[in-house]
């Protein structure tokens, strides 16, 4: 596992960078996302902070890379998390229209995209139509070490903090696809010298209904639980290596 070392509040800003769906940046402001619960935990103990927020509802680590590519931010700590789309299992993955870059047209390929897989759906559809997640579990964990990569190949002393998927609520299909997506992140992160949150351990005394808002949407309570773990794995760790 990485060390992360943070330089002493006060002594500059730290940069923070964050890549995710919806859970890592929302325009409900009713909702709690992880790297504001990171960066509230930064500014309570005395740090300044600079946060990139590459995270954006209803994308996948596709879309995550490809805005990462597209961004020049150099980063102090990088937090990462996918899955809730990445994991989604849908009829003729192969077919994806990416939301981003965006524009009309594929915005219009999108929407026609989703009317036809949805009346797709039936067993017998699937009986004769390749069914699988959006993203495969191969590409899924690609991507996220190639993102790791990229940020590491700006700053090599960028420190890497990925936390697993909170599962949805009454649907234990996809929660069963978002286990095995969160134990491909957190081998992603082993690869790849970085730290990994679980957040089944962070949560477990906080009930299903004050983890949401709406059953997929983190609540500001989960995410200020996340993102206050992620701080104290660095406070640890950099204890760790002074001593």
């Amino acid at each position: 596992m990485n060390s992360i070392t943070l330089h002493p509040p006060g002594k500059g800003k730290l940069r923070v960078i964050a890549l995710g769906d919806c859970n890592t940046n929302t325009i409900d402001l009713n909702q709690g996302t992880v790297p504001d619960g990171f960066c509230d935990a930064l500014n309570t103990h005395g740090y300044s902070v600079e946060l990139t927020n590459l995270g954006r509802g209803m994308e996948t680590s596709r879309e995550g890379l490809a805005r990462l590519i597209e961004c020049d931010a150099v980063a102090d700590v990088a937090i990462i998390n996918y899955g809730l789309v990445d994991a989604w299992v849908t009829t003729i993955p192969g077919i994806y229209v990416p939301y981003y870059p965006d524009g009309h047209v594929r915005k219009r390929l999108r929407k026609l995209l989703k009317f036809l897989k949805r009346r797709l759906l039936t067993s017998f559809a699937r009986k004769f139509l390749p069914v699988g997640s959006v993203v495969p579990a191969e590409e899924f964990s690609q991507n996220i070490s190639r993102m790791i990569s990229i940020i590491r190949s700006r700053n090599s002393a960028t420190k890497f903090v990925l936390w697993g998927t909170v599962p949805v609520t009454d649907n234990a299909a996809r929660n069963e696809q978002l286990v095995k997506y969160n134990e491909i992140l957190q081998e992603t992160a082993r690869q790849n010298d970085a730290s990994f949150v679980d957040t089944d351990i962070v949560l477990n005394d906080l009930e299903n209904a004050e983890r949401h808002l709406d059953g997929v949407h983190i609540s500001p309570e989960t995410a200020r639980r996340i993102g206050s773990e992620i701080f104290r794995r660095i406070q640890t760790e950099s204890a760790c290596d002074a001593a």
